[in-house]
């Protein structure tokens, strides 16, 4: 199979949003733990929690990764006065599930199928975030991305 990306200068925002955004955008509140990683096309892949028990992942994709650095240092904030706290107190570090920034993000839902050691293939989601919303020190919202300029439309069934 041959490269299929286009070169980035042929990258327009509406070229990329339609393949970001491919279901309905919507919003939802996330809590967020300091569990991040960078996939293969530098996007940021933070862990996060949905009603406060469903495991999700998010991904800062394409343009917006240049306004994760806000959200990196909050994140990594949290960890800091959570093993802070910990250390005062003479507890062991607690359990990074525990760590949590609320965020809300407004997004779009997308399929990822993984293949078990049994060969199962489970399906899961990634929240593409387009834009999102955190509480700053001082109790402010701040906000960062961007709202889709095109959302790819699904085949009506």
């Amino acid at each position: 199979m041959g490269y299929r990306r286009k070169p980035p200068s042929e990258i327009t925002p509406e070229y990329e949003d339609a393949g970001l955004f491919k279901n309905k955008v919507g919003q939802i509140s996330v809590e967020l733990v300091p569990q991040m990683t960078r996939n293969s096309r530098n996007d940021l892949v933070v862990r996060g929690f949905v009603n406060r028990t469903i495991e999700i992942e998010v991904a800062f994709a394409g343009r917006r990764v240049k306004e994760v650095g806000p959200l990196e240092t909050y994140l990594k904030a949290v960890r800091s006065k959570a093993v802070k706290a910990a250390k005062a107190k003479g507890l062991p570090e607690p359990d990074i599930d525990r760590m949590r920034l609320p965020v809300l993000i407004e997004g779009a839902w997308r399929p990822r199928f993984q293949r078990d050691q049994a060969g199962w293939e489970t399906r899961s989601y990634y929240l593409f975030a387009a834009r999102w919303s955190v509480l700053d020190g001082e109790g402010n919202t701040v906000s960062f991305g961007s709202r889709p300029l095109v959302v790819a439309e699904q085949p009506s069934a």
